[in-house]
């Protein structure tokens, strides 16, 4: 699998720079002899292979990330090949602002994809569930925070700002909580404002962990470490009863949370639902869409998972789409209300075409009792 992964990572790069070579071949050519554009299309061909071998080395984020920027060139490249033809189809001439304009869209998709990453939209959902809730409950759902290199303190604090804004009760983190390790989670003193983020809700946070937290053994222990030092209840393949409460009414929840399947021998949801009251609200933290028609048998009110990022590239938003029940958003399968989010981090390459930055604000409300 890895070798095939390889080889059409391989395909793809020489496939996106011969495109990219072409355009800056063509964005040059008035200005340009023959042999300077010979140069180009050399030159972009040795950089990309250069590349290229580092990500089979080991340098992955450097590898993706150009291969990230190489596909956004093309993009704006095609977003430039359209606007020519239509200004050609109406005889209009944009001579050299052809030129001007496939720069400018791909600066702009550059900057959108960092806007997208850095600035977290908030999405509302309210559910209706047939349990008793003396007192609805509002839950912030933040997946795949990925703290690390690229993800860090203004993202944790912008993080804290929202909770305290929607007045969140309970904060569920499905997995993916760092970025494979806490070398720079340490390195940049992120746990004082983790724990802030934590302290900005009524009751406190939930954890499960995702692969990214479980791929370096050596590492898994800190992880761990450094998620439960913030006060957050972490639940691999555990459950747990939280108690909500308001205006001297109390709303219990019984809440499950697994490994990603990164862990072969993780238990069975079914399984794991036994040990719950599955005559209050069940809330199911599973890192991977993967097996939400199964969970969906069960008495399972609500299952939150991340994992996909929405592709975040365009078009994996589509691949995503296709690969799973729930690639991204949310849906009711049968009675079990499923939320897959795009992710409040970012996986290896800090851009985001498709697909935002988010967080997820439930409202749960059930019957009340008599």
């Amino acid at each position: 699998m890895r070798i095939f992964f390889m080889a059409v990572v391989a395909i793809l790069f020489q496939l996106c720079t011969y495109a990219l070579a072409s355009g800056v071949q063509w964005l040059v050519r008035p200005w340009a002899s023959d042999a300077i554009l010979k140069a180009v299309m050399i030159g972009l061909f040795v950089i990309s292979n250069v590349i290229l071998l580092l990500l089979i080395t080991g340098s992955f984020r450097i590898g993706m990330s150009y291969l990230s920027v190489l596909w956004i060139a093309i993009l704006a490249m095609a977003l430039t090949l359209v606007i020519g033809v239509l200004a050609s189809r109406f005889g209009i001439t944009l001579g050299h602002g052809l030129r001007v304009f496939g720069v400018a869209s791909f600066i702009g998709l550059i900057a959108l994809g960092l806007y997208n990453v850095y600035t977290p939209t908030v999405r509302h959902l309210s559910i209706s569930i047939d349990k008793p809730m003396p007192v609805p409950v509002r839950i912030a759902v933040v997946s795949d925070l990925h703290l690390g290199e690229l993800i860090g303190i203004s993202h944790l604090d912008k993080l804290a700002g929202i909770l305290n804004d929607e007045q969140v009760d309970l904060l569920l983190m499905p997995g993916d909580v760092m970025d494979d390790d806490t070398v720079a989670y340490d390195a940049y003193g992120m746990a004082s404002h983790f724990k802030t983020v934590v302290d900005a809700t009524g009751f406190g946070a939930v954890a499960s962990l995702g692969n990214h937290d479980l791929y370096r053994r050596q590492a898994q222990a800190d992880i761990v470490k450094a998620i439960t030092d913030t006060g957050t209840l972490l639940l691999d393949d555990k459950t747990a009863q939280i108690d909500i409460q308001k205006d001297g009414k109390t709303t219990s929840l019984s809440v499950i949370g697994r490994f990603d399947d990164h862990v072969a021998a993780r238990l069975p949801t079914a399984e794991l639902i036994k040990q719950v009251k599955t005559d209050q609200p069940v809330i199911l933290l599973d890192h991977r869409p993967s097996q939400i028609d199964e969970n969906s048998q069960l008495p399972i009110d609500l299952q939150v998972s991340g994992h996909t990022h929405n592709g975040q590239i365009f078009p994996a938003n589509f691949i995503v789409a296709m690969m799973n029940r729930i690639g991204y958003g949310y849906e009711q399968v049968g009675n079990m209300h499923t939320v897959v989010s795009s992710g409040y981090g970012l996986w290896g390459v800090p851009l985001r075409l498709g697909s935002q930055s988010e967080v997820w604000i439930i409202d749960m409300v059930g019957s009340t009792p008599k």
